[in-house]
């Protein structure tokens, strides 16, 4: 061995360093199923029919997530199974350098040394190129995972910048699309209406009162004509949606639906928190 053959051989290896445990994904939607279900046997009212309806869609709203949840943990566990191979693999190469402390005392066994640090080197660098092989194949599969929501007519949505309270929280809001409304309930998986304002400006660092009969009353009213992205929307007293742009809300609508996207009313009330 020499001392360039080493420092590239374990170069090569310090990219295969540093892999933590792969946390656990849980991919089972049964406990939100069981929340469906339960909702479903609390409403004994002339609309039942209805309720079922949109408790069916939303269960299977949520099973392709979990599908989808599923293929991003087996890609994730794959990935770092690859990576601790390759860690592996250099490792052994790296430490055959490192016993073949042998000075060749002839020509024969310098020609010997020679291809042995060839080999090695050579072996080295398939093992990184094998690996980068690997991780842009487990980085083409999570860009191409796409959760099905069913409000995607969001094209040419401007959000407020992301360095803005207001920004902050609509992006907080749209990151729990498709999650299960559930009354009462303040995040982060699962949301009542103003739940889910309140959870996502706090992400902002601003505090909204709890209800929508509190809400209604914070911050500063504004008219319909000068909504922007942040604003809060009420439809009606018992009701909280939060403007995103375009003339769109985000809102936790109803026992049995999920997080989603909606129009903006004409007959609402709108105020601007404040912070």
């Amino acid at each position: 061995m020499t001392g360039n053959e080493l420092a590239a051989l374990r170069h090569a290896h310090e990219l295969f360093g540093g892999a933590a445990e792969v946390a656990s994904l849980d991919t089972s939607a049964a406990r939100y199923e069981d929340l469906l279900a339960r909702a479903v046997a609390m409403n004994n009212g002339g609309g039942r029919a209805l309720y079922r309806e949109a408790v069916a869609r939303s269960r299977d709203d949520l099973r392709a997530a979990a599908a989808v949840d599923a293929e991003v943990d087996a890609t994730a566990r794959e990935a770092h199974r690859d990576h601790a191979n390759a860690h592996a693999l250099t490792k052994g190469v790296l430490d055959a350098a490192r016993a073949d402390s042998a000075v060749p005392d002839n020509a024969i066994a310098q020609r010997e040394a020679i291809r042995r640090r060839v080999a090695r080197l050579r072996a080295q660098h398939a093992h990184v190129v094998a690996a980068r092989r690997k991780s842009r194949r487990h980085r083409s599969r999570w860009r191409a995972t796409r959760y099905r929501m069913p409000h995607r007519g969001v094209h040419g949505l401007r959000l407020p910048a992301p360095n803005t309270r207001a920004g902050i929280a609509v992006r907080a809001a749209l990151s729990r699309l498709g999650r299960p409304y559930v009354w009462g309930a303040t995040g982060p998986d699962q949301f009542d209406c103003s739940g889910l304002t309140q959870w996502s400006y706090a992400r902002a660092g601003i505090h909204l009162d709890r209800t929508t009969y509190q809400q209604i009353y914070d911050g500063v009213p504004v008219p319909r004509s000068q909504v922007r992205p942040g604003d809060l929307v009420f439809p009606t007293a018992g009701h909280v949606q939060l403007a995103i742009g375009n003339n769109l809300v985000v809102e936790a609508p109803e026992p049995g639906a999920t997080v989603r996207i909606s129009p903006l009313g004409a007959g609402v009330q709108i105020r601007r928190p404040l912070g």
